[in-house]
């Protein structure tokens, strides 16, 4: 005989049996690492990022995790995270962010296939309609303030108004694959292997790729001080157990002035005012909730806008060579200077002979790597199902 809420406290356990072997996995490999110095944090920062991701994140981060040999490939596979997850989502005005390469092996397939995908440029006149659908679905009004647009004719008298602003979630600036530079295209390509890596629900639930970056689900209005904090990931949105209802969390380096402007009980809920248009995605919203509690937690968001600063005062290098140039690089909008031929296509790569990783098989030359099928990434009409039954059988291995 089954019971009301039986079927979801099976599904419960089920999750939480998951997570607690994806966890096991992650610590029992992060016991044994070999920090490099004193201000290694590799382990504190793998832990931190396992934390936050959603539980098929987690499964693909402690697999990864657990097949890194030695503890310098930890080293690089927490640096892949870094440049090639946090920087790149935290760029702003186009800049994004050249990628360590991941030791992630077969990563290359994935990236070839976003590589050659077919997404135009959002053109001036599409980015208006963009910015008056979302007018018109969130109210004329900032979601997170409820202040009126400014340019609204019939916003009632004596409101509080101010100029909107279109805020993407997941930011503009990745909407870039079909740069005239191959490079440029690449490296995008490589940031959206990692999205769909550690967020795999985005494909699989959302079915949202790079070209949907200009869709309404991944748009809200906002005030134009509170985007820029929002950008800056000085506040997120965290789901409750009502749907398009949030708790705001805010961190330390928010703009006191704003706080003024948030709900006093730091709840919001997204209310539909035209259902044309769909409403922010829960699971877009997930991404940058949880990038924005790595970036607090780890320390990294704040050297990465202390990189950026720099990048932007440096009037060249300096003489004794301290100038960390790599550091740098990977906050600029500069091609892949810092990527080894591990993060390049088969074709342009040598050929050499790849360490053997335990519960992973791959080979030389341009044969494809095993394991974790990281060709899921691209959109094939009618390929959905297989690949998402592909995906739950390697992270069961």
């Amino acid at each position: 005989m089954s019971y009301p809420g039986s079927l979801s406290l099976a599904a419960s356990s089920d999750a939480f049996q998951t997570f607690a072997q994806a966890k096991y996995t992650l610590d029992r490999k992060l016991a044994d690492y070999q920090p490099s110095g004193h201000e290694d944090d590799t382990a504190e920062f793998l832990r931190i990022f396992f934390k936050y991701l959603p539980l098929d994140g987690q499964v693909n981060l402690a697999e990864d995790v657990d097949r890194c040999p030695d503890s310098e490939i930890l080293r690089q596979l927490a640096k892949s995270l870094d440049d090639g997850l946090l920087r790149p989502m935290l760029a702003h005005g186009g800049i994004t962010p050249a990628i360590t390469p991941s030791p992630r092996f077969g990563i290359d397939d994935s990236i070839d296939n976003l590589v050659s995908e077919d997404a135009s440029s959002i053109t001036r006149a599409a980015q208006s309609r963009l910015r008056k659908n979302c007018l018109a679905r969130d109210g004329q009004r900032c979601v997170v303030s409820n202040i009126w647009n400014k340019s609204y004719k019939e916003r009632p008298t004596g409101s509080i108004d101010a100029p909107l602003e279109a805020v993407h979630i997941i930011p503009f600036a990745l909407d870039k694959l079909q740069e005239d530079n191959d490079d440029e295209r690449f490296r995008h390509a490589a940031i959206w292997v990692n999205i769909y890596r550690y967020f795999p629900s985005l494909r699989s639930q959302t079915n949202f790729f790079s070209e949907d970056i200009n869709k309404e689900m991944n748009v809200m209005m906002m005030w134009s001080p509170l985007h820029q904090e929002f950008g800056e990931f000085y506040f997120v949105f965290e789901a409750t157990e009502t749907l398009h209802r949030y708790r705001i969390k805010t961190f330390p380096r928010l703009s006191s002035v704003l706080l003024r402007h948030l709900p006093p009980d730091r709840l919001v809920t997204f209310t539909n005012h035209d259902e044309r248009y769909s409403l922010p995605d829960p699971i877009i919203l997930q991404i940058h909730s949880a990038i924005g509690n790595i970036l607090h937690l780890t320390g990294r968001g704040e050297k990465i806008e202390l990189l950026k600063r720099d990048l932007r005062d440096a009037d060249g290098l300096a003489s004794n060579g301290s100038t960390p140039i790599g550091d740098l690089l990977s906050v600029s909008s500069l091609s892949l200077l810092l990527c080894s031929a591990n993060n390049q296509p088969d074709s342009k790569k040598p050929k050499k002979k790849q360490p053997h990783v335990p519960g992973m098989m791959f080979s030389t030359g341009n044969k494809r790597s095993r394991g974790f099928s990281l060709s899921l990434i691209s959109r094939k009409p009618g390929s959905m199902a297989s690949k998402d039954k592909e995906l739950t059988r390697s992270t069961k291995r």
